[in-house]
Protein backbone atom coordinates (compact mmCIF):
# COMPACT_ATOMS: atom_id res chain seq x y z
CA UNK A 1 0.00 0.00 0.00
CA UNK A 2 1.57 3.28 -1.04
CA UNK A 3 1.36 6.52 0.89
CA UNK A 4 -0.79 7.89 -1.95
CA UNK A 5 -3.61 5.65 -0.74
CA UNK A 6 -3.83 7.54 2.57
CA UNK A 7 -5.96 10.54 3.42
CA UNK A 8 -3.53 13.49 3.63
CA UNK A 9 -5.41 14.84 6.66
CA UNK A 10 -5.90 11.69 8.75
CA UNK A 11 -3.04 9.57 7.46
CA UNK A 12 -5.46 6.65 7.20
CA UNK A 13 -6.30 4.47 4.21
CA UNK A 14 -9.00 5.84 1.91
CA UNK A 15 -12.33 4.03 2.14
CA UNK A 16 -12.49 3.38 -1.61
CA UNK A 17 -9.19 1.50 -1.85
CA UNK A 18 -9.72 -2.13 -2.94
CA UNK A 19 -6.84 -4.61 -3.26
CA UNK A 20 -5.95 -4.97 -6.94
CA UNK A 21 -5.81 -8.75 -6.57
CA UNK A 22 -9.35 -9.03 -5.22
CA UNK A 23 -11.82 -10.91 -7.44
CA UNK A 24 -14.46 -8.85 -9.23
CA UNK A 25 -17.19 -9.95 -6.82
CA UNK A 26 -15.21 -9.04 -3.68
CA UNK A 27 -15.42 -5.56 -2.22
CA UNK A 28 -14.03 -3.81 0.85
CA UNK A 29 -17.05 -2.82 2.90
CA UNK A 30 -16.07 -0.56 5.81
CA UNK A 31 -19.03 -0.42 8.17
CA UNK A 32 -17.54 1.15 11.26
CA UNK A 33 -18.29 4.71 12.34
CA UNK A 34 -15.41 7.15 12.24
CA UNK A 35 -11.96 6.79 10.65
CA UNK A 36 -10.88 3.31 9.60
CA UNK A 37 -7.95 1.71 11.40
CA UNK A 38 -4.82 1.42 9.34
CA UNK A 39 -4.41 -2.31 9.88
CA UNK A 40 -5.89 -4.53 7.18
CA UNK A 41 -6.47 -7.19 9.80
CA UNK A 42 -8.94 -5.06 11.70
CA UNK A 43 -12.55 -6.32 11.70
CA UNK A 44 -13.73 -3.09 10.13
CA UNK A 45 -11.72 -3.85 6.99
CA UNK A 46 -13.05 -7.35 6.52
CA UNK A 47 -13.79 -8.21 2.91
CA UNK A 48 -17.29 -9.25 2.07
CA UNK A 49 -18.40 -11.37 -0.90
CA UNK A 50 -21.15 -9.67 -2.86
CA UNK A 51 -23.71 -11.82 -4.65
CA UNK A 52 -24.10 -10.48 -8.19
CA UNK A 53 -26.80 -13.05 -8.94
CA UNK A 54 -29.28 -11.15 -6.81
CA UNK A 55 -32.05 -10.76 -9.37
CA UNK A 56 -35.08 -13.05 -9.49
CA UNK A 57 -37.34 -14.28 -12.29
CA UNK A 58 -40.25 -16.70 -12.29
CA UNK A 59 -40.92 -19.35 -14.93
CA UNK A 60 -44.15 -18.58 -16.80
CA UNK A 61 -43.99 -21.14 -19.62
CA UNK A 62 -41.95 -24.16 -20.70
CA UNK A 63 -41.94 -25.52 -24.25
CA UNK A 64 -40.17 -28.55 -25.70
CA UNK A 65 -39.27 -27.51 -29.24
CA UNK A 66 -37.43 -30.57 -30.57
CA UNK A 67 -37.05 -34.24 -29.76
CA UNK A 68 -33.30 -33.71 -29.69
CA UNK A 69 -33.29 -31.56 -26.55
CA UNK A 70 -34.06 -27.95 -27.43
CA UNK A 71 -36.45 -26.13 -25.09
CA UNK A 72 -37.73 -22.58 -24.75
CA UNK A 73 -38.37 -21.22 -21.26
CA UNK A 74 -40.25 -17.99 -20.57
CA UNK A 75 -39.57 -15.87 -17.49
CA UNK A 76 -41.07 -12.85 -15.76
CA UNK A 77 -38.78 -10.68 -13.64
CA UNK A 78 -40.17 -10.41 -10.11
CA UNK A 79 -37.61 -8.15 -8.40
CA UNK A 80 -37.90 -4.37 -8.21
CA UNK A 81 -34.94 -3.48 -10.45
CA UNK A 82 -35.48 -2.09 -13.95
CA UNK A 83 -35.22 -4.77 -16.63
CA UNK A 84 -34.56 -3.75 -20.22
CA UNK A 85 -32.50 -5.51 -22.87
CA UNK A 86 -31.47 -5.34 -26.50
CA UNK A 87 -30.94 -8.14 -29.04
CA UNK A 88 -27.67 -9.94 -28.36
CA UNK A 89 -27.62 -9.36 -24.62
CA UNK A 90 -27.67 -12.20 -22.14
CA UNK A 91 -28.50 -13.08 -18.56
CA UNK A 92 -26.24 -15.07 -16.28
CA UNK A 93 -28.01 -17.78 -14.30
CA UNK A 94 -26.78 -19.29 -11.05
CA UNK A 95 -28.11 -22.41 -9.36
CA UNK A 96 -26.96 -25.17 -7.05
CA UNK A 97 -27.05 -28.38 -9.07
CA UNK A 98 -27.09 -31.62 -7.15
CA UNK A 99 -23.78 -33.40 -7.54
CA UNK A 100 -22.09 -30.39 -9.14
CA UNK A 101 -22.42 -27.57 -6.62
CA UNK A 102 -22.94 -23.96 -7.65
CA UNK A 103 -23.06 -23.58 -11.41
CA UNK A 104 -23.17 -20.34 -13.42
CA UNK A 105 -23.88 -20.02 -17.14
CA UNK A 106 -24.77 -17.10 -19.44
CA UNK A 107 -27.71 -17.52 -21.82
CA UNK A 108 -28.58 -15.18 -24.70
CA UNK A 109 -32.11 -13.81 -24.74
CA UNK A 110 -34.20 -15.04 -27.68
CA UNK A 111 -37.29 -12.89 -27.18
CA UNK A 112 -37.79 -9.34 -28.42
CA UNK A 113 -37.43 -6.31 -26.11
CA UNK A 114 -40.64 -5.39 -24.28
CA UNK A 115 -41.98 -3.35 -21.39
CA UNK A 116 -43.52 -6.33 -19.60
CA UNK A 117 -40.30 -7.39 -17.80
CA UNK A 118 -40.32 -10.76 -19.53
CA UNK A 119 -37.70 -12.71 -21.48
CA UNK A 120 -37.22 -16.09 -23.12
CA UNK A 121 -34.21 -18.40 -23.32
CA UNK A 122 -33.46 -21.03 -25.95
CA UNK A 123 -31.64 -23.90 -24.26
CA UNK A 124 -30.12 -27.12 -25.55
CA UNK A 125 -30.09 -29.85 -22.90
CA UNK A 126 -26.62 -31.40 -22.99
CA UNK A 127 -24.92 -33.81 -20.54
CA UNK A 128 -21.80 -31.63 -20.35
CA UNK A 129 -23.96 -28.71 -19.23
CA UNK A 130 -25.41 -29.62 -15.80
CA UNK A 131 -27.15 -26.26 -15.50
CA UNK A 132 -29.03 -26.90 -18.76
CA UNK A 133 -30.60 -30.02 -17.26
CA UNK A 134 -31.39 -28.12 -14.08
CA UNK A 135 -33.25 -25.51 -16.13
CA UNK A 136 -34.87 -28.28 -18.13
CA UNK A 137 -36.37 -29.60 -14.92
CA UNK A 138 -38.03 -26.32 -13.93
CA UNK A 139 -41.78 -25.88 -13.93
CA UNK A 140 -44.14 -22.93 -14.09
CA UNK A 141 -43.84 -20.92 -10.88
CA UNK A 142 -40.23 -21.89 -10.11
CA UNK A 143 -37.86 -19.00 -9.42
CA UNK A 144 -34.29 -18.57 -10.67
CA UNK A 145 -31.42 -16.33 -9.53
CA UNK A 146 -29.79 -14.33 -12.32
CA UNK A 147 -27.77 -11.26 -13.19
CA UNK A 148 -28.13 -8.93 -16.15
CA UNK A 149 -28.96 -8.21 -18.82
CA UNK A 150 -25.34 -7.87 -19.89
CA UNK A 151 -23.31 -7.81 -23.08
CA UNK A 152 -23.32 -5.93 -26.35
CA UNK A 153 -26.26 -5.11 -28.56
CA UNK A 154 -26.39 -6.64 -32.04
CA UNK A 155 -28.32 -3.71 -33.50
CA UNK A 156 -26.09 -2.07 -36.15
CA UNK A 157 -25.14 1.53 -35.53
CA UNK A 158 -25.76 2.43 -39.17
CA UNK A 159 -28.30 1.17 -41.69
CA UNK A 160 -26.11 1.15 -44.81
CA UNK A 161 -24.59 -2.35 -44.51
CA UNK A 162 -25.84 -5.79 -45.44
CA UNK A 163 -25.94 -8.17 -42.48
CA UNK A 164 -24.73 -11.76 -42.75
CA UNK A 165 -25.83 -13.78 -39.72
CA UNK A 166 -24.16 -17.16 -39.20
CA UNK A 167 -25.42 -19.36 -36.37
CA UNK A 168 -25.10 -22.95 -35.24
CA UNK A 169 -27.53 -24.67 -32.89
CA UNK A 170 -29.17 -22.45 -30.29
CA UNK A 171 -26.85 -19.65 -31.41
CA UNK A 172 -29.76 -18.63 -33.63
CA UNK A 173 -31.57 -17.28 -30.56
CA UNK A 174 -30.23 -13.71 -30.50
CA UNK A 175 -30.67 -13.49 -34.28
CA UNK A 176 -34.39 -14.19 -33.94
CA UNK A 177 -34.64 -11.26 -31.53
CA UNK A 178 -32.54 -9.07 -33.83
CA UNK A 179 -34.60 -9.96 -36.92
CA UNK A 180 -37.83 -8.89 -35.22
CA UNK A 181 -36.33 -5.56 -34.14
CA UNK A 182 -34.89 -4.82 -37.60
CA UNK A 183 -38.26 -5.63 -39.18
CA UNK A 184 -39.99 -3.23 -36.78
CA UNK A 185 -37.48 -0.52 -37.69
CA UNK A 186 -37.81 -1.12 -41.43
CA UNK A 187 -34.12 -1.93 -41.94
CA UNK A 188 -33.72 -1.64 -45.71
CA UNK A 189 -30.43 -3.44 -46.36
CA UNK A 190 -30.49 -7.24 -46.87
CA UNK A 191 -30.36 -9.37 -43.73
CA UNK A 192 -29.39 -12.96 -44.50
CA UNK A 193 -29.48 -15.62 -41.80
CA UNK A 194 -27.66 -18.94 -42.31
CA UNK A 195 -28.40 -21.51 -39.62
CA UNK A 196 -26.30 -24.64 -39.30
CA UNK A 197 -27.81 -27.75 -37.68
CA UNK A 198 -26.99 -31.45 -37.71
CA UNK A 199 -30.38 -33.13 -38.16
CA UNK A 200 -33.73 -32.17 -39.63
CA UNK A 201 -35.25 -32.96 -36.22
CA UNK A 202 -33.12 -30.14 -34.74
CA UNK A 203 -35.13 -27.50 -36.63
CA UNK A 204 -37.42 -25.23 -34.61
CA UNK A 205 -38.63 -21.61 -34.46
CA UNK A 206 -39.83 -21.72 -38.07
CA UNK A 207 -43.02 -19.88 -37.12
CA UNK A 208 -41.02 -16.90 -35.88
CA UNK A 209 -38.60 -16.90 -38.80
CA UNK A 210 -41.44 -17.17 -41.33
CA UNK A 211 -43.27 -14.37 -39.55
CA UNK A 212 -40.31 -12.00 -39.92
CA UNK A 213 -39.71 -13.01 -43.55
CA UNK A 214 -43.38 -12.36 -44.39
CA UNK A 215 -43.36 -8.78 -43.12
CA UNK A 216 -39.76 -7.81 -43.88
CA UNK A 217 -38.74 -8.19 -47.52
CA UNK A 218 -35.08 -7.58 -46.69
CA UNK A 219 -34.90 -10.64 -44.40
CA UNK A 220 -34.26 -14.19 -45.55
CA UNK A 221 -33.10 -17.34 -43.82
CA UNK A 222 -31.51 -20.60 -44.94
CA UNK A 223 -30.93 -23.81 -42.97
CA UNK A 224 -27.94 -26.03 -43.66
CA UNK A 225 -27.90 -29.62 -42.33
CA UNK A 226 -24.64 -31.48 -41.86
CA UNK A 227 -26.53 -34.81 -41.87
CA UNK A 228 -29.53 -34.14 -44.13
CA UNK A 229 -32.09 -36.73 -45.24
CA UNK A 230 -32.06 -37.70 -48.91
CA UNK A 231 -35.02 -35.48 -49.78
CA UNK A 232 -33.81 -32.39 -47.87
CA UNK A 233 -34.43 -29.31 -50.08
CA UNK A 234 -32.21 -26.87 -48.19
CA UNK A 235 -28.48 -26.35 -47.89
CA UNK A 236 -26.24 -29.33 -47.18
CA UNK A 237 -23.10 -29.54 -45.08
CA UNK A 238 -21.65 -27.38 -42.32
CA UNK A 239 -22.21 -23.68 -42.87
CA UNK A 240 -18.47 -23.25 -43.40
CA UNK A 241 -19.01 -25.46 -46.46
CA UNK A 242 -22.42 -24.37 -47.75
CA UNK A 243 -22.35 -20.59 -47.19
CA UNK A 244 -19.08 -19.41 -48.85
CA UNK A 245 -20.29 -20.08 -52.43
CA UNK A 246 -23.43 -17.99 -51.73
CA UNK A 247 -21.54 -14.81 -50.83
CA UNK A 248 -21.03 -13.06 -54.16
CA UNK A 249 -19.11 -10.20 -52.54
CA UNK A 250 -17.57 -9.64 -49.11
CA UNK A 251 -17.39 -5.85 -48.94
CA UNK A 252 -20.19 -3.65 -47.60
CA UNK A 253 -21.28 -6.32 -45.15
CA UNK A 254 -21.16 -6.89 -41.43
CA UNK A 255 -20.74 -10.47 -40.22
CA UNK A 256 -22.22 -11.88 -37.02
CA UNK A 257 -20.97 -15.32 -35.95
CA UNK A 258 -22.71 -17.02 -33.00
CA UNK A 259 -22.65 -20.57 -31.66
CA UNK A 260 -19.94 -23.20 -32.01
CA UNK A 261 -16.51 -21.69 -31.41
CA UNK A 262 -15.00 -24.01 -34.02
CA UNK A 263 -17.21 -22.53 -36.74
CA UNK A 264 -16.54 -19.01 -35.51
CA UNK A 265 -12.75 -19.35 -35.45
CA UNK A 266 -12.63 -21.03 -38.85
CA UNK A 267 -14.99 -18.61 -40.59
CA UNK A 268 -13.55 -15.46 -39.04
CA UNK A 269 -10.02 -16.56 -39.91
CA UNK A 270 -10.97 -17.05 -43.55
CA UNK A 271 -12.97 -13.82 -43.78
CA UNK A 272 -9.97 -11.95 -42.40
CA UNK A 273 -7.66 -13.72 -44.86
CA UNK A 274 -9.92 -12.63 -47.71
CA UNK A 275 -9.79 -8.97 -46.73
CA UNK A 276 -12.72 -8.42 -44.35
CA UNK A 277 -11.70 -5.97 -41.64
CA UNK A 278 -11.86 -7.52 -38.18
CA UNK A 279 -14.06 -4.67 -36.97
CA UNK A 280 -16.82 -5.96 -39.28
CA UNK A 281 -16.82 -9.42 -37.69
CA UNK A 282 -18.77 -9.99 -34.46
CA UNK A 283 -18.00 -13.22 -32.58
CA UNK A 284 -20.01 -14.85 -29.79
CA UNK A 285 -18.90 -18.44 -29.05
CA UNK A 286 -21.32 -20.47 -26.94
CA UNK A 287 -18.81 -23.32 -26.53
CA UNK A 288 -15.40 -24.34 -27.95
CA UNK A 289 -14.31 -20.78 -27.21
CA UNK A 290 -10.61 -21.75 -27.21
CA UNK A 291 -10.77 -23.76 -30.41
CA UNK A 292 -7.77 -23.45 -32.73
CA UNK A 293 -8.83 -24.00 -36.33
CA UNK A 294 -7.19 -26.82 -38.26
CA UNK A 295 -5.15 -25.42 -41.17
CA UNK A 296 -6.62 -27.99 -43.56
CA UNK A 297 -10.17 -27.05 -42.57
CA UNK A 298 -9.34 -23.37 -42.98
CA UNK A 299 -7.87 -24.02 -46.42
CA UNK A 300 -10.96 -26.01 -47.44
CA UNK A 301 -13.31 -23.23 -46.30
CA UNK A 302 -11.21 -20.58 -48.04
CA UNK A 303 -11.31 -22.53 -51.31
CA UNK A 304 -15.13 -22.49 -51.27
CA UNK A 305 -15.42 -18.69 -51.36
CA UNK A 306 -16.18 -17.21 -54.78
CA UNK A 307 -15.93 -13.52 -53.80
CA UNK A 308 -12.78 -11.63 -54.81
CA UNK A 309 -13.88 -8.01 -54.38
CA UNK A 310 -11.57 -7.17 -51.47
CA UNK A 311 -7.80 -6.96 -51.20
CA UNK A 312 -6.74 -10.35 -49.85
CA UNK A 313 -3.40 -10.45 -47.99
CA UNK A 314 -3.49 -14.24 -48.13
CA UNK A 315 -4.02 -14.37 -51.90
CA UNK A 316 -1.25 -11.85 -52.55
CA UNK A 317 1.10 -13.84 -50.36
CA UNK A 318 0.15 -17.04 -52.16
CA UNK A 319 0.92 -15.53 -55.57
CA UNK A 320 4.17 -13.99 -54.40
CA UNK A 321 2.97 -10.38 -54.40
CA UNK A 322 3.33 -9.93 -50.65
CA UNK A 323 6.33 -10.97 -48.61
CA UNK A 324 5.60 -10.71 -44.85
CA UNK A 325 8.19 -11.87 -42.36
CA UNK A 326 5.75 -14.49 -41.11
CA UNK A 327 2.89 -16.34 -42.80
CA UNK A 328 -0.44 -14.60 -42.43
CA UNK A 329 -2.48 -17.72 -41.73
CA UNK A 330 -2.89 -18.45 -38.05
CA UNK A 331 -1.88 -14.98 -36.89
CA UNK A 332 -5.30 -14.02 -35.62
CA UNK A 333 -5.47 -12.27 -32.32
CA UNK A 334 -7.18 -14.06 -29.47
CA UNK A 335 -10.87 -13.21 -29.36
CA UNK A 336 -11.74 -11.01 -26.42
CA UNK A 337 -15.10 -11.84 -24.80
CA UNK A 338 -17.68 -9.06 -24.99
CA UNK A 339 -17.38 -6.55 -22.20
CA UNK A 340 -20.19 -6.85 -19.72
CA UNK A 341 -22.13 -3.62 -19.49
CA UNK A 342 -24.70 -2.50 -16.93
CA UNK A 343 -28.36 -3.07 -17.71
CA UNK A 344 -29.83 -0.48 -20.06
CA UNK A 345 -31.91 1.98 -18.15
Amino acid sequence: MSTDDRNPETGRVADSVIPASAPSDIYAVPQADGPLPLSRGAPERKLKRVDHYDRRAEVTAYETLTSTGTVRISFRVIDNTVFRFRPGQFVGIQAEVEGYGIRRTPYCIVSTPNDERTFQLLIRLVPEGPLSYYLGGLGVGDVIAFRGPLGRSLIPKTDDEELILLATGVGVGPFVSLAHVLADRGYERPVRLYWGLRLETDICLLDQLDSVAARHDAFSYHISLSEPPRDWPGLRGRITQSVPPLLETLGGKRYYLVGNGAMIEEMSTVLSDLGVDRTFIYEEPFFNARHKPDPLSVADTRSRFVAHDLFSPHADQEYGLLHPERPLTGRRRATTPPTEVPPIR
